[in-house]
Parts: structure tokens; C-alpha cells; sequence
């Protein structure tokens, strides 16, 4: 429950200096920075609306020589990526924009986004680097952005690593500052974060009394300021607390309370979270079907949204179990199999709780009890045996398939990235010097040398590369030559084949003008195969791949996506 609630707060915090808006003018090119800013935050989701207006607000920066609103218009875009892109918008902002001393929120902002994305990265150390930067050049400048990154840390250490009794001070100093500042209606939202901190993590940590006293204490702070969504959380928090004492009724009463305004706030996280404490409370309550019933609602949850946490898993154990004791072994591998798929889930994305994982979720003795359960089936009826065989064999195989796409999904995204941020590529590939003509031998006459380079220039540039029919034997007569001095020439001074020499050419080619050409990105692969110079499709790809490392239709994808 806590780890998207704390998310969501935490991105709160870090963007309401942003947040507030004025009334919007008919023409776009009038528009101030406040107002397009608003349409900006008011289109959230809609991206090709939102980089029109991320455009104007650059271009309007730009034109002003404005830097820390040059800054804003960056981060903007920032906001419209999840990948390598927002790292590479951030750091253009860290490396290259000057701020004027009395500028309160840049660069301490984009270290916290910086910070944010890489640990959404699973990089939590990395992302600890850059809120301590935030706290090293905060704390003279602007003391409430050193303790966002203090927050920050602190959601880190508690949510992801696992370091909760690290978290617990982190979050203490917090809350006493915030709560210094609590009448400040900036900063009245992260008061009220820093109390849940403490009452979670209390709660993690096993202490009632404590983690009750501040779930109350934000419950009554929300009722006051009527954020209805952060009050229910308490409530459900509290509920989550009485668990802990046994004290199962007092639990239902509260997630009763908490559910629907989980359901309206669309909080998918929360929603799992009520479903699996109100299972816990009719467990300890010996209500094992309603239990039953709500486990595997989040079971549900799980399977239709992909979302589950460590604490929330233990109640496969339960229906498992339940099952079990009832004979139903199809159903019994069904929750064990996924349980199996959760632990190996969590061994990924939790690396930082490898420790604990191992203790909690003992994945030696999952894989043991479902070869019991195998064994089982076989004495029962052999076909079943052959049936689960096939299960597991499918579902090792999808892992396989799943691993060896997802490396190769990063490594293609890698080398777009490296296309698309490397300066564009002269046509002439390697364009040879009077020096590198005279340093290299070669068993040519200089003047052939020299007249071989020209020419091979001027085919270049005239991107006579293009005719699909060229070939070494046409070129040397063009160049009124034989194949052998044009061959060992290209072998020499392009370090290349003829074959790879001019499919290079037509490699870079094309990508530079899908770069630049939306409606060229329609085209099939067929179509930009001819459109490069290429006589198929396959012979195009295979040299795209070689060249790039990656597929075209890869290539155009990821284009029309930016």
C-alpha cells in the first residue's frame, strides 16, 4: 500500500511550485509563462498537445534569453518521456543552463526528477546520489527542497531497500520541520505526507502505538484541510495498524470506510491493499470464505494490472492452502504457479531486498512444493503429470522469452538512443585528406590516388549511392578505371568492402531523412528500402541492422513514438 501512496506524494511535493495556473488567451504567440504553463498541466496526457505548448514556452524562453525559464521549457519535455530521453533533457539542463542566484528552484528540482526517475529505474543508488546534491547545494539556497530530498531518501530507504529503521529519522526530520511550516500552504500537503511517512513506517516496524498515534494525527489534519483521498488513507492505514493488534473487526470497519474512495480515486495500489486486509481480518475472524473471496480478488488485481507488493503475496499462501485442504489440485498449482511467478517478480525489483526476499519467500521451497504437488497428480492420473510438465516448460519458456525480449528490447533502445543523439553524419564518410593520402601506402600512383578520392567524393555527395543498380564494375567505368584499383582504393581509405561501403552510404541515408521526415515514417519497409537504393527489403534490413544494430521498422517505431 505504501510504496505507490508515497510515490504519488512524493511527485506532489515535487512539482507544486509548478502547479499554479491563470486564465489562458486566445492566441497562442500571446500567451504568458503562466499560462502556458496551465494548458501545459491541463492536457496532461495528451503529449502532441502538450509539446506544442512545451514548444512555445522554449521558443518564448529562447527569444528572451531567459535561462531559468529556458530551464522550465526543458523540464517540460522532460515530462512527456519515461526513458533515456528525461536523463538526457535533465542533464542538458544541469550541464548547460545558467541560473541567476535569486532563482529558488532550478537546478534543485531536476536533480529531484533525476532522482525520482532512476529509482522508478530500480538505480537507488544512483537516485540517493542526486537528492544528496539536492541537499549539499539546498541548504544554504532553499531549505524546503532539502527536505524534499530528505523525504525523498526516505521513501527510498523504506519503500525499495528495505531500510526502514534508516528511513524512521529521515522521516522524523521532516515532519518537524514541516510541521514548523505547516500554516504555510506550500508546504501543507508535505506536512501531512511526512505524518503518513511515520505512520507507515511505524507500522512496518511493528510499533502499534506509535504508527496509531500518527494515523490519527493525519486523519485529523485531513479532515481539517478536506483532502478526502489523503484522510481515507489514514483510515485505511489504521485499519492495515489493527491487524497488527488482532483486532480484526476494527480493521473491517475501517477498509469499509476506505474502499470506495480507493475505487473513486482510481487508486489501483489502495484498491489491493483494502481487498487484502479485509481478507487478513476474515482470516483472523476463521471466515475463511470471505477471506478466500477477497485474496483472490486481489489475486485479480494482480493478474489484470501486474501490480503487487511483497506484503500483499503472502496471501497466495493462504488460497494455496485453502485448496489444498479441499482437494482441488488445478487450482492449488494455478496459485502456486503464480505465486512462483510473483517471487521471481520480486528477485528483480527488489534487489535491494534480496535479504529479506529470501527469508520471506523462500523460492528453493516454493519449487520443492510444487514438485510435491506434481508428484501428487502423477499417482493420481498420469496425464495430468504430461499436462503440468507442459505448464511448466511454457512457463519457463515465456520466461526465457520474456528475458532474452526485454535485453533485447534495451539493447535496441540503447543504440536508438545512440542515433538519435549523435551529430548527423557528413555524406562523406570518411573524407581523405592530401596527409592521409601521402601516410598510407599503397601500390597506386598519387595522381590515380588523388583522382580515385575525388571522384568517390562527388559520388558521395551527389548521393549517386542510390541507384539500386550500382555496382563495382559501373563505378570504374564511370570512373574510367578498372574494378581492381576502385576495390583496393575503397578497402584502403573507407576500411570497407564496395558492398558495405555503399550500403552504409544508404544506411545513414535513410536515417537521416526519417529523422527529418515524418511522412516518410509511413512508408513500408519495402518502400525505404527502394527509396535508399536497396533492390529488397531483406537485403535493406540486414544492412540497417549491421550498421545500426537495430531493425528499421524497430527504428521507425521508436521515431514516431519521440
Amino acid at each position: 500500500m505504501s510504496k505507490y501512496l508515497c510515490k504519488y506524494l512524493l511527485f506532489i511535493i515535487l512539482l507544486s511550485p509548478f502547479l499554479r495556473a491563470q486564465n489562458k488567451k486566445s492566441n497562442l504567440e500571446s500567451l504568458s509563462y503562466d499560462e502556458l504553463k496551465e494548458v501545459f498541466f491541463r492536457n496532461e496526457g495528451k503529449i502532441e498537445i502538450q509539446k506544442k505548448y512545451a514548444r512555445a514556452f522554449l521558443s518564448k524562453a529562447k527569444k528572451e534569453n531567459n535561462s531559468p525559464k529556458i530551464a522550465r521549457g526543458y523540464y517540460y519535455y522532460s515530462l512527456l518521456y519515461d526513458d533515456v530521453r528525461k536523463i538526457i533533457y535533465f542533464d542538458s539542463i544541469i550541464n548547460n543552463v545558467k541560473f541567476p542566484a535569486s532563482e529558488k528552484n532550478y537546478p534543485f528540482v531536476i536533480f529531484l526528477e533525476k532522482g525520482h526517475f532512476l529509482s522508478k529505474q530500480h538505480r537507488y543508488k544512483e537516485a540517493i546520489n542526486n537528492y544528496l546534491i539536492v541537499q549539499n547545494l539546498a541548504f544554504s539556497k532553499n531549505i524546503t527542497y532539502f527536505y524534499r530530498a530528505k523525504y525523498a531518501i526516505a521513501v527510498l530507504k523504506s519503500e525499495k531497500m528495505g531500510e526502514v529503521v534508516e528511513a524512521l529519522p529521515l522521516y522524523r526530520d521532516c515532519y518537524q520541520f514541516y510541521k514548523e511550516q505547516k500554516n504555510n500552504p506550500d508546504l501543507a500537503f508535505a506536512y501531512e505526507a511526512s505524518i503518513f511517512g511515520l505512520a507507515d513506517t511505524f507500522k512496518a516496524l511493528k510499533n502499534r502505538d506509535s504508527a496509531s498515534y500518527y494515523n490519527k494525527l493525519g486523519y485529523n489534519g485531513t479532515k481539517k484541510s478536506k483532502n478526502e483521498f489523503l484522510n481515507n488513507i489514514f483510515i485505511l492505514n489504521e485499519g492495515a495498524n489493527h491487524v497488527l493488534e488482532n483486532n480484526f473487526n476494527a480493521t473491517l470497519d475501517s477498509v469499509s470506510k476506505a474502499l470506495p474512495v480507493m475505487i473513486k480515486h482510481k487508486d489501483k495500489i489502495n484498491i489491493l491493499a483494502s481487498y487484502y486486509y479485509m481478507a487478513k481480518a476474515y482470516q483472523g475472524l476463521n471466515l475463511n470464505l470471505k477471506a478466500l473471496e477477497n485474496y483472490i480478488k486481489v489475486d485479480s488485481l494482480y493478474r489484470s494490472n501486474s501490480i503487487i507488493l511483497p506484503e500483499f503475496s503472502d496471501g497466495y499462501k493462504f488460497i494455496i492452502d485453502y485448496y489444498k485442504d479441499k482437494g482441488d489440485k488445478e487450482n492449488q498449482l494455478k496459485y502456486l504457479t503464480t505465486y512462483l511467478e510473483i517471487q521471481n517478480q520480486f528477485q528483480k525489483e527488489y534487489k535491494e531486498l534480496s535479504v529479506k526476499l529470501k527469508n520471506d519467500y523462500d523460492l528453493p521451497n516454493l519449487v520443492k512444493e510444487k514438485e510435491s504437488l506434481i508428484n501428487s497428480l502423477r499417482k493420481d492420473e498420469q496425464k495430468y503429470f504430461w499436462i503440468i510438465i507442459l505448464l511448466i516448460g511454457l512457463a519457463f519458456f515465456f520466461v526465457s522469452i520474456s528475458i532474452y525480449q526485454n535485453r533485447q528490447k534495451k539493447k535496441y533502445k540503447l543504440n536508438f538512443e545512440k542515433i538519435i543523439n549523435q551529430t548527423p553524419k557528413p555524406e562523406i564518410l570518411h573524407e581523405v585528406t592530401t596527409n592521409q593520402l601521402q601516410a598510407r601506402e599503397i601500390n597506386l600512383p598519387s595522381s590515380l590516388v588523388k583522382e580515385l578520392n575525388d571522384k568517390l567524393s562527388k559520388f558521395e555527395k551527389n548521393k549517386q549511392y542510390k541507384n539500386a543498380n550500382i555496382s563495382i564494375q559501373f563505378l570504374a567505368n564511370e570512373f574510367a578505371t578498372n574494378t581492381k584499383y576502385l576495390s583496393l582504393f575503397i578497402n584502403v581509405y573507407k576500411n570497407k568492402t564496395f558492398i558495405n561501403y555503399v550500403n552504409d552510404l544508404r544506411v545513414d541515408f535513410i536515417v537521416e531523412e526519417l529523422k527529418k521526415s515524418k511522412s516518410l515514417r509511413k512508408y513500408t519497409i519495402a518502400a525505404l528500402a527502394e527509396e535508399a537504393g536497396f533492390n529488397t527489403a531483406e537485403s535493406f534490413s540486414n544492412a540497417f541492422y549491421r550498421r545500426t544494430g537495430i531493425k528499421p521498422s524497430f527504428f521507425v517505431k521508436e521515431l514516431n513514438g519521440c
